[in-house]
């Protein structure tokens, strides 16, 4: 290196002055809009300010933190906008122009002003670098970090001191928090060790100073620093390998399974990418721009050369510097190489400023045999000519064209900002819901922020504001056909498109007004009421779809973002179909519901394949789920329990592919021309007389075969059939599609003569029977004989079951009570009913309850006419329970519908709400 003067700080100063005005030029402006890499940054400068504090972003692909606390440095005094966010980078963008300049003056000896000077000049002017000094994303901070472990690792192994050998160390682990390429340094600095190991045999040492002790040094301080990311990269490594795996040239999606044939074409394109084609993305580049213009190019390749003869050259006083640097160029260069889309303008920039010594090396070459050859103001007129030509060429191209291309506004989403512009202003008299397709892209969701503009997925859902608003839906020209399901539904609906600033279809939108829409959805008072969750207004049923649609109406704002359910749920209680999701598939939380709002929420069930031909009832409710408490599920505020009956649906009978039905025995026996009877499954408790079961039979074959009549029968070998149930195969709305499997289910009971025993289980269709099982029939164990009652009662609960007593035993210690009801079937059912045991104080608060299945599990739709049923309920009272007078009530409810049994007394006196006040109780 050549002493340092007063020319030096003067070139330093200019070079600074030069980068600093290309890049406060225009910051904000160019490139056009907010590019949505740029709104992820933003987003999390936001998470932070608010007071997160990640180790690691894991949106958009994963990304590292060190560039975003910058930017929330700069933020936290002078706003979060997007002349904050890229104020970082333009500053990095300035700082590495006289980093440039110090690190190659200080690595070089050999005409090392000018190659600085020249490398420095040619970085400051760079298409290449100038845009990502405007462009908020990470990357930009690579070459000043390099620059800083380069060189103070090279100063380390010139002076043998610690301290360099530290600061090199902790900018190694400060650039692994900014970007993957952070990994690669060592890299570098290892393989520039070798190189000194085998140059100089005098430094093949482990004695203290020395190129492997400091190397050692640099890593164990790079690691201290790397150490929380890294155990966070251990609690979550698809951090670590996530984005890497996903653009790897080894991942079939990019080399189509032949990587090394991409790995070649990779290298071929990065090699190109300086003068014939570069990165083709805009995002990156003014599409396809090589890095060098004709002129500057030239004196690249000079530079090449020179490069790679003076490194052949034993006796060149640079030769380590520049097998230094040129390993830097080469490594920083792989991660295109090894990747997609090469060349990769944003994975190569790292290579800065080493990769730009070609450049000074040329121009050096250049000025000294113009020099020699003519004169010396010769050299310095066309080095001065070319540099000046090539930044006047780099700044039309990047503040002219770059920003009028039409690439350019579609690449750096101007469109999302010419679309959010036009909807703020009718925000004031619309409610404005944004497809979720936009709003939710990072550049909407950063910018919309108060605007009262709503993201919302259309597929499944339609909101409708209050009454005093209009309801506007915005949606992006791709999505067109979703804006016209919209009119269809409301015909008076305006529907309109938005043109962008080139003529092409920006957004399309559709507005009506919101009172007329919501009268067509009221049915006069809610359904059901939740207590602080929505309110249940509507109900509709689409059997073709298996679609219900519930409305939903917010009473009150809600701070929380709640998951409603629908289950179907069948007379015997069996759940046949369900969903549970949150509303607009999580685009429209109720967390951002406002007080007025209809949503209408449309549930495709997933259905139970053998359920069709069944009426089942829309059960729905809400929960919150969280990791300390699990699932709660919301109360009713208007009546008991956690459910809604939003009402009765009728199930279709439809056929499904063979893969959709899988049933417990499954065969393929002909049972006539055209159907093939392909599983059967036979579902029931321990069968005795009298007992109901379920038999689901799967059928193949000619739809035209469903009006066959079918019976089946329960023979025993020497005596009669006993014929269980007899009709058509299938009902004539039944919907079956040649090459399908259809599954009816059918629910029937053993007659309650039938005796213990083996019978054959037989279905017949139009004469032609298939054996299907054996049933072993076992003594009935059913109760028909009332044991001694405590305490009679006689009361009567629906018309279906007499409760003809109960027994009670106080507590012992650490025991609950025990209630034991005694229930005579009056007459059969096919609902599963719920039985309710409550202990209530003086003001009818409960203090004890079991609401419970009877018997146990044995569901009322199993028992018989005159059949008696023991039903134990235990009480836990809970501790310290004062004394006094508490009433013991019973009775029974519709678990689906949500409703009491209506009772009455032995004497025939109705019971008020359905409750049998069994006896009251003095607690000492």
């Amino acid at each position: 290196m050549t002493k340092w003067n007063r020319r030096d700080w003067a070139i330093l100063l200019g070079i600074t002055a030069l980068a600093a005005a290309l890049r406060f030029i225009g910051l904000g402006r160019v490139p056009p809009g907010f590019q949505f890499d740029e709104a992820y940054n933003a987003l999390d400068a936001a998470r932070v300010m608010a007071g997160d504090r990640p180790l690691f972003l894991p949106t958009n692909g994963g990304r590292e933190v060190f560039y975003t606390y910058l930017q929330v440095a700069l933020a936290s005094v002078l706003g979060l906008n997007l002349h904050t966010l890229r104020l970082t980078s333009a500053l990095a963008g300035i700082l590495a122009a006289p980093s440039a300049y110090l690190l190659l003056r200080g690595l070089l000896t050999l005409k090392s002003r000018q190659i600085a000077a020249f490398t420095s000049l040619v970085l400051a002017i760079s298409f290449w670098h100038l845009h990502f000094s405007h462009y908020a994303i990470r990357i930009i901070l690579m070459p000043v970090i390099f620059s800083g472990v380069v060189g103070f690792f090279w100063y380390a192994t010139r002076v043998g001191r610690v301290w360099p050998y530290l600061l090199s160390g902790v900018l190694a682990g400060i650039g692994v928090w900014n970007n993957p390429t952070g990994r690669l340094i060592p890299l570098v600095l290892l393989g520039y060790v070798l190189w000194l190991l085998w140059q100089h045999p005098d430094q093949r040492t482990l004695r203290w100073p020395s190129p492997v002790t400091g190397l050692l040094l640099t890593g164990l301080t790079s690691f201290v620093v790397f150490l929380p990311l890294g155990l966070e990269f251990y609690r979550h490594p698809e951090f670590f390998f996530g984005h890497p795996d996903q653009v790897s040239v080894f991942a079939d999606r990019v080399s189509g399974g032949s990587p090394v044939v991409a790995l070649l074409e990779n290298a071929v394109r990065v090699t190109g990418m300086f003068s014939i084609q570069g990165d083709r993305e805009w995002i990156h580049n003014l599409g396809g721009r090589p890095l060098f213009d004709p002129l500057l190019s030239i004196a690249f390749w000079i530079g090449i050369a020179v490069w790679l003869l003076r490194l052949s050259r034993r006796d060149d006083v640079d030769r380590d510097a520049l097998f230094f640097l040129l390993l830097w160029s080469v490594v920083m260069l792989l991660p295109s190489v090894f990747s997609d889309a090469a060349p990769n303008f944003s994975r190569t920039l790292p290579a800065l400023p080493a990769l730009f010594v070609a450049a000074g090396l040329g121009l050096t070459w250049i000025l000294t045999f113009v020099s020699g050859r003519w004169s010396p103001l010769a050299g310095r007129i066309l080095v001065s000519g070319v540099l000046v030509i090539s930044g006047v060429w780099a700044a039309i191209d990047y503040f002219v064209r770059f920003p009028r291309a039409i690439e350019s506004y579609y690449a750096y989403d101007v469109d999302k900002l010419d679309a959010l512009a036009y909807l703020k202003p009718l925000t004031a008299d619309n409610q404005v819901y944004l497809s979720q397709l936009w709003a939710e892209h990072a550049t909407l969701e950063f910018l919309r922020g108060e605007t009262g503009i709503k993201s919302l997925d259309t597929s499944d859902t339609i909101v409708l504001p209050p009454p005093d608003r209009a309801a506007l839906y915005a949606f992006p020209a791709e999505q067109a056909d979703r804006a016209t399901a919209i009119q269809k539904r409301w015909p008076s609906a305006d529907l309109q498109t938005i043109q962008d600033r080139h003529g092409n279809p920006l957004l399309v939108t559709v507005g009506f007004d919101a009172a007329d829409a919501a009268a067509e959805t009221s049915t006069g008072l809610p359904i059901a009421r939740f207590q602080q969750g929505p309110s249940l207004v509507d109900m509709a049923f689409d059997p073709d779809a298996a679609k219900v649609v519930l409305t939903w109406e917010a009473e009150q704002s809600m701070d929380r973002s709640l998951t409603s359910f629908v289950h179907l749920v069948d007379a015997s209680g069996r759940r046949v179909g369900q969903i549970d999701k949150t509303p607009g598939n999580g685009s429209y939380p109720t967390s951002v519901w406002t007080p007025g709002e209809r949503v209408i929420e449309t549930y495709r069930i997933d259905l139970d394949v053998c359920a069709g031909g069944q009426e089942a009832g829309v059960v729905t409710g809400w929960y919150q789920y969280s990791d300390e408490d699990g699932v709660r599920r919301l109360a009713r505020s208007d009546g008991v329990g956690d459910t809604a009956l939003a009402g009765h649906v009728q199930l279709p009978i439809s056929s499904f592919g063979s893969d959709h039905i899988t049933l417990a025995n499954m065969l393929r026996e002909p049972v006539s021309e055209g159907l093939m009877l392909t599983g059967f499954q036979l579902t029931g408790a321990e069968l005795q007389p009298g007992a109901p079961f379920t038999l689901d039979l799967a059928w193949e074959g000619d739809p035209d075969s469903g009006t066959e009549s079918m019976a089946i029968y329960l023979i025993d070998s020497g005596k009669d059939n006993q014929l269980l149930w007899q009709e058509s195969l299938l009902p004539p709305d039944a919907r079956w599609w040649p090459g399908e499997v259809i599954c009816r289910r059918l629910n029937m009971r053993l007659p309650e003569e039938t005796g213990p025993g083996r019978y054959q289980l037989i279905v017949d269709v139009a004469g032609n029977s298939v054996p299907l099982t054996e049933l072993a029939i076992q003594p009935s164990s059913r109760l028909f004989s009332v044991p001694p009652l405590s305490n009679r009662t006689d009361a009567v609960i629906g018309d279906r079951f007499t409760l003809l007593g109960y027994d009670i035993s106080l507590p012992e210690p650490d025991q609950p009570a025990m209630v034991t009801l005694v229930w005579r079937a009056e007459v059969p059912t096919e609902k599963s009913y719920t039985v309710f045991v409550h202990l209530v104080d003086s003001e009818d608060q409960i203090v004890a309850q079991s609401d419970a299945i009877p018997g146990q599990g044995y569901s009322t739709n199993h028992w018989i006419n005159g059949e008696v049923v023991l039903d134990a309920h235990p009480l836990v009272l809970p501790d310290e329970l004062p004394s006094g007078a508490y009433r013991l009530l019973a009775g029974m409810y519709d678990s689906v519908e949500g409703e009491r049994l209506p009772a009455w007394d032995a004497h025939g006196n109705a019971l008020q709400d359905g409750i049998i006040v069994l006896e009251q109780l003095n607690l000492p």
